[in-house]
């Protein structure tokens, strides 16, 4: 007997009557099935006739380890005549996702968020700031320009000559007071002057380029935080001006996902009544069955009772007969008078 089911698109073969394999189960797994006109044979054997079996059959050999044997199931004809009403009852017809009453549901209509927009002094300020700082990365930053450091070697320069010719005054008239007319010795205390003045100067001029060196490169430091605070100010205009775009999407995305939820609600409700459906149609199919069983059981017990009650009769009427038979017998014998007489 086989029962179709439309709704799954599939055929099942129900059961046979009485006629179902056993199954042996190794290390929590099946490992084969015993027929049924075996499974007596296999249930009389002993601990070690089972083992030797399953090593024959299905080539395990399970002496020692933890096995074991699930009975045949023995199915009567008014099981299988269930199983078979269960099938039939299904529904026709499994609704499908989407269709239907869920295919009504309206999308929400979106209305795109409003673009972001710079103001035009707004725009301009941020392309001259950014000139500026692209000017001042580019420079490798800002030192002491050459005019700069020009004047400020001279002014050192001068300076220092200044001082020099004092100390070659000095010197003179401290060497007259004391009467040295020496000339190599005044050239060479001369010469000692000049000597410390060219070192001096040479000191500040290394002082004035090392320190626009030290400048320049602080100034770089400077320019280079100045570029990375613009960079994110240029991030945040930039999420400012991808986020209306982005709402927009958010917005369409939930509604789709408002959409399918319904549908999945609608979907939901439709598969409930089909369970629904298909139990009310078993249960009334159930019912008629247990009516139909009732009714004969019913009239079997009347015709039970009206055979008795003809028994019992019939049975009745025998006695009086016999009864009547004895009473004659026992008049004859005993001189009894019959009906009062």
């Amino acid at each position: 007997m086989v029962i179709k089911r439309t709704a799954l698109n599939q055929s099942r073969e129900l059961p046979t009557v009485g006629e179902q394999p056993g199954n042996i189960y190794f290390e929590g797994q099946s490992i084969g099935q015993i027929p049924y006109a075996d499974w007596s044979g296999f249930e009389a054997l002993d601990q070690t006739g089972k083992e030797t079996y399953i090593s024959e059959h299905f080539g395990k050999d399970v002496s020692g380890q933890m096995w074991s044997s699930a009975p045949a199931t023995v199915f009567t004809q008014e099981q299988i005549d269930v199983m078979g009403t269960r099938l039939e009852a299904a529904p026709s017809d499994i609704p499908t996702f989407g269709e239907g009453a869920a295919a009504e549901i309206p999308t929400p209509e979106i209305i795109p968020a409003p673009a972001y927009e710079i103001s035009p002094e707004q725009q301009e300020a941020m392309d001259l700031y950014g000139d500026k700082i692209t000017d001042w990365v580019e420079s490798g930053g800002y030192g002491l320009d050459p005019e700069t450091q020009a004047q400020m070697i001279q002014l050192q320069t001068d300076t220092l000559k200044a001082r020099e010719g004092e100390q070659v005054r000095v010197m003179k008239n401290n060497m007259e007071r004391r009467g040295i007319t020496n000339s190599g010795f005044l050239i060479s205390a001369e010469n000692a002057i000049h000597s410390n003045t060219s070192v001096a100067i040479a000191g500040a001029i290394a002082d004035v380029q090392i320190k626009s060196a030290l400048m320049k490169m602080a100034s770089f430091e400077k320019a280079m935080g100045a570029t990375a605070q613009y960079l994110g100010f240029l991030s945040e205009q930039s999420q400012l001006a991808y986020a209306p775009e982005f709402a927009t999407w958010q917005a369409e995305q939930m509604a789709k996902m408002q959409v399918w939820q319904g549908k999945l609600d609608i979907y939901k409700m439709e598969l409930n009544q089909a369970y629904q459906t298909q139990n009310l149609t078993l249960q009334a199919q159930l019912q008629s069955q247990l009516n139909a069983e009732q009714n004969a059981f019913d009239q079997e017990m009347l015709e039970i009772q009206i055979d008795a009650t003809q028994q019992a009769a019939q049975a009745e009427g025998i006695g009086s007969i016999i009864g009547t038979i004895l009473g004659i017998g026992a008049s004859l014998i005993f001189g009894v008078p019959l009906f009062g007489f």
